[in-house]
């Protein structure tokens, strides 16, 4: 083999080999590109969730053309935007225009456990809670908002030390039970009367309770604090 034939098939592979690294480094940076707009996408639409939110992309393994301007999207009635979703971009004018990804979008923040063992009934106070930083993604639709609205809240069953507190473990408590002496204080435009009576009900606050009065009436209203029920004509 001559000299020459050599060289020429030896730049010819390099040839090659440089075209298919273009090629390589094109269609990554178009994935790059691809990631970068979902992963924007997927934080506005979590703005304001959590302290802190990740967001990992799988691309597919498959090379397709390179997308010129990514327009993400949620497809169907996709109502979920965290944990592990699937997500539309769409591509004008390249083909295939329409493409779907796997994405992992994880949540961080704050949430309260037990500090001990709490017992089904207890009314919770802030020294029966711990406060934490982590993943909340898959407690994210359950978790109180604050220690304000846990703190007051009864217990509806036993929760261990160290168990995370969701909403669906609390419950208000009662404000007024059944059988309790009330004072029903009646009002309207320009009057206030009082009476007294005896609760047929428990009531949270907020909640319509019945009373029946002192004269045999039975009347409704809501809860004023322990005690104290107020009627609206």
């Amino acid at each position: 083999m001559s000299i020459h034939r050599t060289i020429a098939r030896a730049c010819a592979s390099s040839a090659l080999a440089g075209l298919i690294l273009g090629i390589s480094l094109a269609a990554q940076a178009g994935d790059d590109a691809l990631s970068a707009r979902v992963t924007g996408f997927l934080r506005s639409e979590n703005a304001g969730i959590g302290d802190h939110i990740s967001v990992t992309v799988n691309t597919p393994t498959a090379r397709m053309p390179a997308c010129q301007d990514p327009q993400p999207f949620l497809p169907g009635q996709a109502a979920r935007t965290t944990g592990r979703i699937t997500v539309g971009v769409r591509c004008p004018g390249d083909s295939p225009e329409t493409r779907y990804v796997q994405a992992d979008v994880r949540v961080y923040g704050r949430y309260y456990v037990a500090s001990h063992e709490i017992n089904s009934g207890d009314t919770l106070t802030a020294g029966d809670l711990e406060s934490r930083e982590g993943d909340i993604t898959r407690d994210l639709n359950r978790l109180p908002d604050s220690e304000s609205a846990i703190v007051g809240q009864q217990a509806r069953r036993r929760i261990a030390e160290s168990q995370t507190i969701v909403s669906n473990m609390l419950e208000a408590p009662d404000v007024i039970s059944r059988g309790d002496s009330v004072k029903v204080v009646s009002k309207g435009p320009g009057f206030s009367i009082t009476t007294h009576g005896k609760a047929l009900d428990n009531a949270t606050a907020g909640a319509n309770v019945r009373v029946r009065t002192s004269n045999g009436t039975v009347v409704s209203g809501k809860p004023d604090g322990p005690g104290v029920v107020v009627v609206s004509p």
